[in-house]
């Protein structure tokens, strides 16, 4: 049956004025590159028509968009395939306006012109049975009888909402030659929603990286579909495919939502057709570097150098467990291990160091992850004496460059007041310094939680004291120990930190900036407090937030002139909703999100129901690390698997780094550090330490260490 003519409508000039507008506030594609006015004052045609199945034998309604000019001239255009969601129909797309915004792009020359295609579904497109019928089916026999139908320049990109956001990467990606670009928006996802075979998170994760379409996803923060998506998004980001992610603040699965968003829809087809898409990263030559590992919850902290050569000379290693192509690879490389050495297959590799006590393997840089910790080298950390490491290989295949790891040495509580100010007082900066200060020194960004401001006449009380005698202060001359340590990052969410008056904490955020020190979770405002800082460096993109959940509220920043106090400075409060929209937000535009908070104090070595839920909390909304700060002795670690399919680190608190409290527990701590490999969390690196003198944090050594260790990650965590 031919096509039959439903309807036809044409925009006239004022309304494509006002569209035109509208889609300016829109953002629209502005991003894209300028393009030639087509020269042509016609307004494009929007059309309902019929078309008989060649899979369904049956006719099927879809509307298509045919650009300005294009019955008038000959030229070929490319194709866009839109499809709409459950309970929806042909006619979505144009509802929410996109064709409006394309109208309107085509006319400014920020889009190039298009025909789009926007398919009636009907009961097909929402059945999973994949046989003769299937939806995937007729729209390919779809997509084939519309390249006869209308002049199509070879380019095709197909996207979808929701359900047709299934379609579009079901059929996308099993035909990625086909599309120079898949668009999903707010689509669903669900690993156990359709066979594997047919499922477009499995397919995902079988791409070829070398050929691939332009890729998007997006979604609102209260979208029900997140959970798809952020697995689809965890897939591209392990295959290191590029791709668009989007959260929207405060979005949710619905039209309204859409709506409000079809500019930035636009942009990324527009982008799709009118720039080529990226080239694969190209093959470098480098090294290939290898590093012993244990299980996360192992006690053993380091490797001796000597012990390392006499496995390499072949002596036998009975606490080594090593894979079998782990072992092939060595002995390619000329290094026969000892004939009894234990060896397992690959993927009983992780249990195997799981289910034993005392074990360690050898593994390649690039296969670390989460649950296996990096050990040391004679106490250091092995990538700082690559000179002279018998496991780093030149190679055609490198799996690590120094330019692409990132170090963040995380630390906990530094009040540099009461006995730990007098006692700087007496043993020197220097010397407080000494214990870490070759440690701290080699991450690209050391932090420290500082509880103290800097106040005239410390450590006397003054009338601006808010805290009485509680109150805490540093000496402006104590603060030279920051810049022995070379502290990069402040965190300034502490419950004591405007303990001296605004006017302190202020002057203290001066002196902090006149350092070149950067500053999180406190400022001169709420909004200052609640920014995120952000760290560009060596190809990582890393979002930091940091906050107080306690308060007091004096100590808390807020911007609203009827509070109770006023419009005040200072920590910024874990407000739950902020973190709700925010931190999804920064995950989908930042590689890794970090959130440092001061939680609510208590005595324990293990995190209450409240501790765990807030901070897993933290963690499904898009954080890849949460540490507690303000805890006064280090608490357990939790290896937490969210519902993204990604291991989020949470360390509920590392304890004092420079603190006067005096027992057992108060008196050692940790600091983390992150290694993050090309955008990615590879690894954390454990420091525990104990504070001698109330000033001076060492490293532990010996029993000390084994026991402490022992202590927190066997007996009080469940790694």
């Amino acid at each position: 049956m031919g096509a039959i003519f439903v309807f036809c409508r044409r925009i006239s000039m004022r309304h494509l004025f006002l569209l035109l507008f509208a889609y300016t506030l829109l953002g629209g594609a502005s991003q894209a590159q300028p393009l030639q006015d087509t020269g042509c004052a016609e307004s494009g045609e929007l059309l309902r028509n019929l078309y008989t199945s060649n899979i369904t034998r049956r006719d099927h309604l879809y509307t298509v968009y045919l650009p300005p000019c294009y019955v008038a001239d000959d030229a070929t255009y490319p194709v866009l395939l839109l499809l709409h969601g459950s309970n929806a129909n042909d006619s979505q797309w144009a509802r929410l306006g996109f064709i409006d915004a394309l109208e309107a792009g085509i006319k400014a020359g920020s889009a190039p012109p298009m025909v789009v295609l926007m398919p009636h579904g009907g009961l097909e497109a929402n059945n999973n049975n994949f046989d003769t019928f299937s939806y995937d089916r007729i729209l390919l026999d779809f997509l084939a009888q519309m390249s006869e139908r209308y002049r199509s320049s070879g380019a095709q990109a197909i996207g979808g909402i929701s359900r047709g956001g299934f379609w579009a990467y079901q059929i996308g990606l099993r035909h990625a030659d086909d599309f120079v670009a898949i668009g999903g928006h707010s689509p669903y996802f669900d690993r156990s929603h359709v066979a594997p075979a047919h499922n477009p998170l499995h397919i995902a994760e079988a791409l070829d990286r070398e050929t691939y379409p332009r890729l998007w996803l997006d979604r609102g923060t209260d979208d029900h579909a997140v959970t798809g998506i952020e697995a689809m998004r965890t897939i591209f980001q392990r295959a290191k495919l590029p791709h668009d992610y989007v959260v929207h603040p405060g979005g949710r699965h619905s039209e309204a939502s859409w709506s409000r968003h079809v500019g930035a829809y636009l942009d990324f087809y527009a982008r799709a057709f009118s720039e080529p898409a990226l080239p694969p990263e190209p093959a470098s030559s480098g090294v290939e570097l290898w590093l012993p590992a244990v299980d996360f919850g192992e006690v053993m902290l380091s490797l001796g150098r000597a012990e390392l050569a006499a496995i390499l000379a072949g002596e036998l290693e009975e606490r080594l467990i090593i894979s079998e192509s782990a072992r092939a690879r060595l002995a390619g490389r000329g290094i026969q291990l000892h004939a009894d050495t234990e060896i397992v297959k690959d993927l009983r590799l992780f249990n195997a160091l799981w289910l034993s006590t005392g074990k360690f393997t050898l593994l390649p840089f690039d296969e670390l992850h989460l649950r296996l910790r990096p050990l040391w080298l004679d106490d250091q950390p092995v990538v700082d004496q690559l000179a002279g490491y018998p496991l780093v290989f030149a190679s055609e295949s490198p799996n690590y460059d120094p330019e692409k790891l990132t170090r963040i040495t995380l630390s906990g509580t530094t009040a540099l007041t009461r006995h730990t100010l007098t006692a700087l007082d007496a043993m020197g900066l220097q010397q407080a310094a000494s214990g870490i200060q070759d440690y701290v020194r080699r991450a690209d960004y050391f932090h420290i939680t500082n509880e103290a401001s800097i106040a005239p006449g410390c450590p006397q009380l003054n009338v601006a004291a808010l805290a009485g005698q509680s109150s805490m202060c540093m000496k402006r001359e104590h603060v030279a120990l920051f810049n022995l340590l070379e502290v990069d990052v402040v965190d300034l969410s502490g419950n004591h930190i405007v303990d001296f008056g605004y006017e302190s904490f202020l002057n203290t955020l001066d002196h902090f900036a006149a350092q070149g020190i950067k500053l999180v979770g406190g400022g001169r405002d709420q909004a200052a407090a609640q920014s995120s800082l952000i760290l560009q460096k060596n190809g990582a993109s890393i979002a930091w937030l940091a906050c107080n959940a306690i308060g007091p509220a004096y100590a808390l920043a807020n911007d609203d002139p009827n509070s109770s106090l006023g419009r005040r400075p200072g920590a910024a409060f874990c407000n739950k909703n902020w973190l709700h929209d925010a931190l999804p937000v920064l995950a989908a535009q930042h590689d890794i999100v970090l959130l440092t908070l001061h939680f609510r104090e208590f005595s324990g070595f293990e995190p209450n129901e409240r501790h765990k839920n807030d901070y897993r909390a933290y963690a499904e909304w898009g954080a890849d690390v949460v540490i507690g700060t303000a805890q006064h002795q280090p608490m357990s670690i939790e290896l937490y698997p969210t519902s993204r399919g990604e291991i989020a680190y949470i360390h509920y608190g590392l304890g004092n780094l420079f603190f006067d409290q005096e027992v057992w527990g108060q008196r050692r701590f940790f600091m983390d550090t992150l290694y993050i490999y090309a955008g990615r969390l590879l690894a954390v690196e454990i420091f525990p330490g104990i504070i001698d003198g109330r000033a001076r944090p060492r490293l532990l050594r010996g029993e000390d260490r084994f026991n402490f260790l022992h202590f927190v990650l066997v007996q009080k965590s469940s790694l």
